[in-house]
């Protein structure tokens, strides 16, 4: 059973997963893009279907292949009106989840993640908020590092990345900076999913799924990763700070919204559970 226990996400993903019949998800953005279904000409020996009665749409396929809004429905999620997570239908279990083993999150709801590059990065987080004390200290880091910055209305997390900054932001902070910045800032909603992994398991599940250890290091460090042929940055976002005042350890996964029902899933397979 040790071979199990320590399978990397990337071969664990590749199990199929299906999603139920009716997704009630809106959030535009993450669902599949229609099938087209065209009438084909039938030739005349050919066995006209539709006069025979048959129903040639219930014959498509209804499930998607790791469709990240049907596996959470199929984990029993309930969502607000903007197809968003709010539980898995026992927040007392979920909250002990996050404080006692980890939790998985999808928090692309609340939040957003930004590319930031150019002149005008800096221009757009003194806009928000940001000091030019922690603006300097931030642009001072190296690559593969990164530092939280106070904003006005909420603090966000900013990763020093080759050319420019990773910024994962609540939404109305965002808005900010997207007017700020102008062509500097790029929002990568319709691109990119957020994920996080929460609770003191958070690490080692981490590591044991065969994803960098950033959470051992400084507040903001991070590592990209390869998981089905695309890449994925996971990032030590700090402690959240819970209701009830207890810190919790996170790392924030950014993830290619093709991939993200599967990382999704692959990492409940390792033992996270959905909160």
């Amino acid at each position: 059973h040790k071979a199990a226990a320590t399978m990397s996400i990337a071969r664990v993903a590749r199990f199929a997963v299906t999603a139920p019949h009716a997704v009630r998800r809106a959030t535009a953005a993450r669902r599949p893009s229609p099938v087209v279904r065209r009438k084909v000409a039938v030739r005349s020996n050919e066995i006209d279907l539709e006069a025979l009665g048959l129903d040639l749409d219930a014959l498509m396929p209804t499930s998607i292949l790791g469709d990240l809004e049907g596996l959470q429905e199929e984990a029993g999620a309930e969502f607000d009106d903007d197809g968003v997570p709010l539980n898995f239908g026992d927040s007392a279990y979920e909250a002990d989840i996050l404080r006692t083993k980890v939790g998985i999150v999808d928090r692309s709801g609340g939040w957003r993640v930004l590319r930031l590059a150019g002149p005008g990065a800096v221009d757009a987080l003194k806009a928000a908020g940001a000091t030019g004390e922690d603006i300097d200290a931030l642009m001072a880091k190296g690559p593969g590092r990164g530092a939280p910055l106070d904003l006005d209305g909420g603090r966000c997390a900013a990763h020093v990345q080759a050319g420019g900054l990773l910024v994962t932001v609540p939404v109305a902070v965002a808005d900010t900076l997207v007017e700020a910045g102008g062509d500097a800032v790029k929002d990568l909603a319709e691109q990119c999913t957020l994920l996080s992994l929460v609770g003191p398991d958070a690490a080692e599940l981490l590591v044991r799924s065969g994803a960098p250890g950033v959470m051992e290091q400084e507040v903001g460090t991070h590592a990209t990763f390869g998981f089905e042929g695309c890449p994925v940055v996971a990032a030590f976002g700090g402690d959240l700070l819970a209701a009830d005042g207890t810190f919790l350890a996170a790392v924030n996964l950014v993830a290619d919204e093709g991939i993200a029902g599967l990382l999704w899933n692959a990492l409940k397979g390792q033992g996270a559970e959905p909160v």
